[in-house]
C-alpha cells in the first residue's frame, strides 16, 4: 500500500461518521442471521437495506426477489447458477453449453458458471455470499464473474437479487445489482440428501450427494457439509436440433434465406481434401461430393455430403463433478463480544471434446498468407508423382504446379479428439468480529480470503515447425524416404503424409498418413496454470445518534474497507509462441488494491416517511480516487400500501482482465472483411482503398469481374485478439427505482417497480467488424493498409489473418423496465409470481445505437410462478412455470425469412411431489421441462455445438429426477 493509502485507511474512519443501514446492522456486510445482543435487542438484516420487519421486498427502498430453497429442491439443482436463471431479471452469462469449445482462451473457463443481473455483464454484476465478496472463477485473460459452481446448492438457504446501482453499500462492480447467496446457519442435527436425474432422450445424466452435520451449544453453533455432484456429458449428435452444423440458404432466389441446410463445410476431412478451382477430389483420386443436403423437419440432411460435420464430434452439455466442504461456526467469546468464522472449499473437474485438429498444408503449416512456402511441386514431389490426385490436379493447374495454390485440408484424426481438461480450486475464508458497545452500538470487524487456483490440460494438438521438417522429404538412398533436415532427424523427424495419396510413390514406400512413431515426433500436449485471489477486510461502527426529526433516532453505520485483488496466468510455451494448431495464448500478471470509506444514516422522518443516504469515497492504485451515493425513499404512507424509491450513482472500477489482459485469441465472423466482394472498377472508399493493396489487386485481376471474392476457408480463419488497455477508466451509472407495495391482505402482497440504469464510459473492446469497416471507409488519402498494424493480411492472397482490439471507454447503455411481484399464501398454499417487462435495452457504441429490445437474450415479456401445495401434512406438490416472449435474430432488415428469424415464446413446466415417510426419512420425483420443450434454431450467432442459444433455451428436453432426504 503506497503512503497516500496508507494515510485514507489511517484517517478514514474518523471522516465517515456519515450513515446507516439501519440502527443495528453494518452496512459493509448486508446481511447477517438474527443474534440476541445483551440486552435481547433482536438485529435482523437484508442485502441492501434496513428491514425491521415483514419480508425484504415489503419493507426496503429497493426491489429485491428472495428465492428460497423450495425453488432450489423444486428443480434438483446442482448448480445455483440453473436457479437463478429462471429468474426474470437474471441470464446466464456462461454455463455448460454456452462455452463449449477448447480453443484458445475461452478453454480456460470450461466449467465455470457466472450470472448477468439485467444483461449487463457478470462484471456488473455483484455477488455475494453472506453479504461478503467472493473471489472471481473466471479466467483473468477473458473476463471477471464468480464460478457459481464452486458454491453448492446444498449449504444454500436463500438469494437475494437486489437490482439497481448498489456500488455506495457494496463498493465497485454492483452497477446491475447484488446477488446474495445465503447459506445456512446454526444447523442442528444431520442430513443426507441424494438424487440422480437423467433425460428422457439420454444423455446430460446428474447425481447429487450431500452430507450436512450441526451442533448448538451453550455459546453458539459450529457445523459442516460436505458434497458430491457430478453431470454427465450430453453430446450435439445426440439431440436432432444439433445433430449437424447448419446453413441457412436460398431456395427460391428472391434473396430471403426460407431453408435449413447443412453447412458447405469445412473441407477438412479424414481422407484429405484436396481442391484447385472447381476441382475438389479426396488424396486417393475419388471425387468430393460438394453437395449441400438440405436438411427435412426433423433436421436431418435429404442427400448425401462429403463436408465434415463438426457438430458430431462437440458437445451439447458439458460434463464436470464438484467435492465441496464447508463449514462454520458462531460463538459469544463473552457477554459483549461474538465471533463468526466460514469455510468453503470446492474443487470442480470439466471436460469438453473438440473435434480433431483441422490442418490445412498450405497455410497452416508453411504459413503461405506470411509470406511461406511448401516448396513442393505437384509434378515431381512423391507425395503426388504416381497417384491418381496428382494426375487430376496437374490438369487443370496449368503451368504453375506449386502446392501453394492448392486447397490441402484434412483433420488429424491420428491425434484424436481435442480435449481440454480443468481443475479448478477455489478456497474461501470468512471471519468478523462484534463487539457490543454499552450504548447500543456495534463494532464489527471482518477479513475475508479467497483464491481460485486452476490447472488447465490440453491434448490431441500437434508441433507446426515439426510437421514442417516431417514434410520436407528426400530419397534416403534405400527406396524410402526420410526429412531432409539432418538435425531433424536426430530429434526423431519422420516423412508423413497428410495427403491422403496412398498411389503417390510416398505412399507405396509406406508414407500413407502419421506413423506411430510420427506422432511421438509431432504430438504435443500444452496446458496453463493460474490463479486469481482476493483479501478484503472493513471495520464498521453502527447504532443510533442521540438524535431524531421524528419520533424515532436516526440510524447510522460508518466504516472503512481495503481490497485487494490479483490474477496470474501462465500458459506453456507452445501456446504463448503459438505453434501449435490451437490459438495463442498469453500470461497476465496484475493486481490492484483499494481503500474506501463510507457511510450510511437511516432517518425516520415521520411515521409515513424514513430516508436512507450512502456515501462510499474510494482511492484506487490504477483508475485514482471514485464517489458513489445513494438516497433511498421508504414511505409507508399505509398501513397496506408503501411506496419506494431509489437514485443511486455507481461505479466499476476496471477489473484485472480490463486492465492487464494480454491478448485472448477467437475466431472473426466470417462476414467481417470489407473488401470481399470489392471491385476494381468500383469508385467507393472501400473498392478504392482495397484495391490499393497488391495482393487483393492481383487477385482482383485474375476474377473474371475483377472483383476480389473469397472462399469458404478463407472466410473462417481469421483471428482476433483482444487485450486490456492500462489507460481505462471507472464506469459510472446513474440508476432510478421507484415502485409501491401492497399489502391488502395479510397472506397477499404486490410489488411493482420501475428500474432505469444508464451506464456511461462502459469499458468494451472494438468489435472487429466496426474497426475494419473503420479503417477502410476513409478517404483514400488517408487510408493507412495496415490500419495502425491492427490488420494483417495475406501478404500473397490477400485474406485478414490477424486483428488486434485493445479495451478502451466507449459505449453508453441504457436499460429499464418493470417488475412485477405477487406472493399469496392460503393455508396449505403458497404461490409465488415473478414478472418482468423490458421497456428499453439500447447501447451506443462508436458506430451507432444498437437496439437489442427483442432480441434473443432480451425479450420483451418474462416471468415465473411456482406453486407449493400441502395435500396432507407429509405430502407436498411443487410446480414451477417459467415464460420467455417470443423474439427477433436480427432487428429491422434482414435476409433470413421471419420463420428462421424468429424465436418462438416458450414455457418451461417443473414439477415435484415429496412424502415424508416419517420424521427422519422423505422422498421426492419430479421433472424439468415436463413438456419436453424443444430450443429453436438460432440462426445468427448460435452457440458452438448447439445451433440454439443456451443460455436462455433448455437444451436437454424432459429430464426426471428422484431423491431421498434423512433428517436425524
Amino acid at each position: 500500500m503506497n503512503t497516500i493509502h496508507r494515510t485514507f485507511s489511517r484517517t478514514a474512519l474518523s471522516v465517515c461518521i456519515a450513515a446507516l443501514l439501519s440502527p443495528a446492522v453494518l452496512a459493509v456486510e448486508g446481511v447477517k442471521e438474527v443474534e440476541q445482543t445483551p440486552k435481547n435487542v433482536e438485529r435482523i438484516a437484508v442485502t441492501g437495506s434496513n428491514i425491521f420487519k415483514g419480508s425484504a421486498n415489503t419493507s426496503s427502498s429497493a426491489p429485491i426477489t428472495e428465492v428460497g430453497k423450495e425453488m432450489i429442491e423444486g428443480i434438483a439443482a446442482i448448480s445455483i447458477g440453473d436457479v437463478l436463471n429462471n429468474i426474470p431479471s437474471v441470464t446466464s452469462a456462461i454455463n455448460g453449453s454456452s462455452d463449449n469449445v477448447s480453443l484458445g482462451g475461452a478453454g480456460s473457463n470450461v466449467g465455470v458458471s457466472t450470472t448477468s443481473l439485467r444483461n449487463l455483464g457478470s462484471a456488473r454484476t455483484l455477488v455475494l455470499v453472506n453479504g461478503r465478496r467472493y473471489v472471481s472463477g473466471v479466467s483473468a485473460n477473458t473476463g471477471y464473474g464468480v464460478d457459481l459452481n464452486s458454491i453448492p446448492t446444498a449449504i444454500i438457504e436463500r438469494v437475494d437479487v437486489l437490482t439497481g446501482g448498489q456500488s455506495a453499500i457494496y463498493g465497485s462492480d454492483a452497477i446491475a445489482g447484488v446477488i446474495n447467496i445465503i447459506t445456512k446457519k446454526n444447523f442442528d442435527g444431520a442430513e443426507i440428501n441424494a438424487f440422480a436425474a437423467e433425460s428422457s432422450e439420454g444423455g446430460a445424466e446428474r447425481q447429487n450427494f450431500d452430507f450436512t452435520y450441526g451442533k448448538n451449544f451453550d455459546s453458539g453453533n459450529a457445523w459442516i457439509s460436505a458434497g458430491y455432484a457430478n453431470q454427465e456429458v450430453l453430446n450435439s449428435s445426440e439431440r436432432d436440433f444439433s445433430r449437424y452444423e447448419m446453413r441457412f440458404v436460398d431456395t427460391n432466389g428472391d434473396g430471403i434465406r426460407d431453408t435449413i441446410a447443412r453447412r458447405d463445410g469445412p473441407g477438412h476431412v479424414d481422407g484429405a481434401l484436396l481442391g484447385y478451382g472447381d476441382l475438389k477430389i479426396f488424396g486417393n483420386g475419388d471425387q468430393f461430393n460438394a453437395n449441400q443436403p438440405l436438411l427435412d423437419s426433423n433436421y436431418q440432411p435429404t442427400s448425401d455430403s462429403d463436408w465434415d460435420n463438426q457438430h458430431s464430434n462437440r458437445t451439447l452439455v458439458l460434463p464436470y463433478q464438484r467435492f465441496n466442504i464447508a463449514s462454520g461456526v458462531t460463538f459469544d467469546i463473552s457477554e459483549k463480544s461474538t465471533l463468526e468464522v466460514e469455510l468453503n472449499y470446492a474443487q470442480t473437474q470439466a471436460r469438453v471434446d473438440l473435434e480433431e485438429a483441422p490442418i490445412d498444408v498450405v497455410n497452416n503449416v508453411f504459413r503461405k498468407g506470411n509470406g511461406g512456402t511448401t516448396g513442393i511441386d505437384v509434378a515431381t514431389s512423391p507425395y503426388f508423382v504416381g497417384s491418381s490426385a496428382g494426375q487430376q490436379l496437374l490438369a487443370v493447374m496449368g503451368d504453375n504446379t506449386s502446392l501453394d495454390g492448392v486447397t490441402t485440408n484434412r483433420r488429424t484424426f491420428e491425434f484424436g479428439n481435442r480435449l481440454t481438461e480443468n481443475q479448478r480450486d477455489t478456497f474461501r475464508v470468512a471471519g468478523n468480529y462484534t463487539y457490543y458497545l454499552d450504548n447500543g452500538m456495534d463494532w464489527q470487524t471482518g477479513a475475508t480470503y479467497g483464491i481460485t487456483s486452476q490447472t488447465q490440460q490440453n491434448s490431441g494438438d500437434f508441433s507446426i515447425p515439426n510437421l514442417q521438417q516431417s514434410l520436407t522429404i528426400e530419397e534416403d538412398g534405400n527406396g524410402g524416404y526420410q526429412c531432409a533436415d539432418v538435425i531433424a532427424r536426430t530429434y526423431g523427424c519422420v516423412p508423413v503424409n497428410p495427403f491422403g495419396t496412398t498411389d503417390s510413390l510416398a505412399g507405396q514406400a509406406g508414407i500413407t498418413g502419421f506413423s506411430d512413431e510420427a506422432m511421438k515426433y509431432l504430438a504435443v500436449n500444452t496446458g496453463q496454470t493460474g490463479k486469481v485471489e482476493q483479501f478484503v477486510v472493513n471495520s464498521v461502527m453502527s447504532g443510533e445518534l442521540d438524535f431524531a426529526i421524528g419520533d424515532d433516532n436516526i440510524g447510522f453505520a460508518a466504516g472503512v474497507e481495503y481490497r485487494k485483488e490479483s490474477a496470474v496466468e501462465n500458459p506453456d510455451s507452445f501456446r504463448q509462441l503459438g505453434i501449435t494448431r490451437e490459438g495463442p495464448v498469453q500470461p497476465i500478471d496484475g493486481s490492484f488494491d483499494v481503500a474506501e470509506v463510507f457511510g450510511e444514516l437511516y432517518v425516520p422522518v415521520t411515521d409515513w416517511l424514513n430516508l436512507s443516504l450512502a456515501a462510499r469515497f474510494g482511492d484506487y492504485s490504477t483508475i485514482g480516487t471514485t464517489s458513489t451515493y445513494r438516497l433511498g425513499i421508504d414511505a409507508p404512507i399505509h398501513e397496506m400500501f408503501r411506496i419506494r424509491a431509489s437514485q443511486s450513482s455507481s461505479v466499476r472500477a476496471p477489473n484485472i482482465n480490463d486492465i492487464f489482459s494480454t491478448g485472448t485469441t477467437s475466431v472473426a465472423n466470417p462476414t467481417i472483411d470489407v473488401c470481399n466482394g470489392a471491385s476494381k472498377t468500383g469508385t467507393s472508399n472501400i473498392d478504392v482503398n482495397c484495391t490499393s493493396i497488391s495482393a487483393i489487386s492481383n487477385r482482383m485481376d485474375t476474377d473474371p469481374n475483377g472483383q476480389y471474392i473469397l472462399v469458404g476457408s478463407e472466410t473462417n480463419n481469421t483471428l482476433v485478439s483482444q487485450s486490456g488497455s492500462p489507460n481505462l477508466k471507472a464506469e459510472t451509472a446513474d440508476s432510478l427505482t421507484l415502485g409501491f407495495v401492497m399489502t391488502p391482505l395479510d397472506n397477499l402482497s404486490i410489488s411493482v417497480d420501475y428500474y432505469g440504469i444508464e451506464i456511461e464510459d462502459g469499458i468494451t473492446t472494438i468489435t472487429p467488424d466496426t474497426m475494419v469497416k473503420r479503417c477502410y471507409d476513409v478517404d483514400p488519402s488517408q487510408f493507412d493498409k495496415t490500419c495502425g498494424g491492427r490488420i494483417v493480411r495475406d501478404v500473397q492472397d490477400g485474406p485478414i489473418l490477424n486483428i488486434y482490439s485493445t479495451s478502451i471507454n466507449a459505449n453508453t447503455i441504457s436499460t429499464s423496465g418493470v417488475d412485477l411481484e405477487v406472493a399469496y399464501s392460503l393455508d396449505n398454499l403458497t404461490v409465488n409470481f415473478i414478472a418482468n417487462y423490458l421497456a428499453e435495452y439500447e447501447i451506443d457504441t462508436l458506430t451507432g445505437k444498437i437496439d437489442n429490445l427483442g432480441t434473443t437474450l432480451f425479450p420483451e415479456y418474462r416471468y415465473t410462478m411456482n406453486a407449493s401445495y400441502n395435500i396432507t401434512d407429509d405430502f407436498n406438490l411443487f410446480a414451477q412455470m417459467t415464460y420467455r416472449a417470443e423474439t427477433k435474430g436480427v432487428l429491422g432488415e434482414t435476409t433470413l425469412s421471419d420463420d428462421l428469424n424468429t424465436m418462438d415464446a416458450v414455457y418451461y413446466v417443473d414439477v415435484r411431489a415429496s412424502y415424508q415417510i416419517n420424521d427422519a426419512v422423505n422422498v421426492y420425483i419430479g421433472s424439468n421441462n415436463l413438456l419436453d420443450q424443444q430450443p429453436d434454431i438460432q440462426a445468427t450467432s448460435s452457440a458452438v455445438g448447439t445451433n440454439t442459444t443456451p443460455q436462455a433455451y433448455d437444451v436437454i428436453g424432459r429430464q426426471l429426477f428422484a431423491g431421498v432426504k434423512l433428517t436425524f
